[in-house]
């Protein structure tokens, strides 16, 4: 891998056919080429590059000529010799995403689907955590995430209006300490009670508890408490 492409993600996925992997992630995703093993013809590896994000491939081994790659290094035969068995004998991708940024999810999500990918949803979906998302799985069932953050509307914590804010920003300045982090639950339950119901809506302690609980329960910080 190259200098310039260790600042961004890197992952190294292990390929059924490579030949068909190298093309979809080039031709299909858009992805560039940076360096293969042994040649560009006919890699067992190379380093597919996007944004400055490396996906690196490389062939799946079969496990009766394991024995013959490792015969220099004979410690490493019950290593590889595992790998190559549990990757024949099981699904590779199943349980596996990757999230790779994009300048804008939507003109990409239309870009590879012009050159034949299959997105897993109609379009790109906004999701409460402050991004974008395009779902594509490729050749071997690895599930790649293309995203852009967002500026949200309103607080995922308490639901007040966000204004001004910055992509992938989730919570207001209420909901967040000096460091940027989301409070407990008990304080903006408290902060919802009385800043809200009692002082605003001019609830009762009681009746803003009950409302405060109902309110912050449907919030996507506060799921399913």
């Amino acid at each position: 891998m190259s200098a310039e492409d260790r600042g961004g993600m890197s992952v190294a996925l292990t390929c059924k056919d490579m030949a068909k992997s190298v093309a979809f992630y080039r031709d299909t995703l858009g992805f560039q080429v940076k360096e293969s093993w042994p040649d560009e013809n006919a890699p067992m590896w190379c380093n597919m590059v996007l944004r400055g994000q490396s996906v690196m491939l490389g062939a799946a081994m079969d496990p009766s000529k394991v024995g013959e790659m490792c015969a220099h290094e004979p410690a490493e035969l019950p290593l590889f010799q595992k790998i190559a068995e549990q990757f024949e004998n099981n699904a590779p991708g199943a349980g596996v995403s990757f999230y790779l940024e994009v300048e804008d999810v939507d003109v990409y999500d239309k870009e590879i689907r012009s050159r034949g990918a299959m997105p897993t949803r109609d379009e790109p979906k906004t999701q409460f955590y402050g991004i974008r998302e395009c779902l594509v799985d490729d050749p071997d069932g690895y599930r790649l995430i293309f995203y852009t953050a967002v500026a949200m509307q309103s607080c995922q914590s308490c639901g007040m209006p966000l204004t001004d804010a910055q992509p992938g920003q989730m919570y207001c300045g209420h909901c967040t300490d000096e460091s940027g982090h989301l409070r407990p639950y008990e304080h903006i339950f408290e902060g919802t009670v009385q800043g809200y119901f009692m002082s605003m809506q001019k609830m009762e302690r009681a009746e803003a508890e009950e409302s405060a609980k109902e309110h912050l329960a449907k919030m996507p910080a506060w799921t399913g408490r």
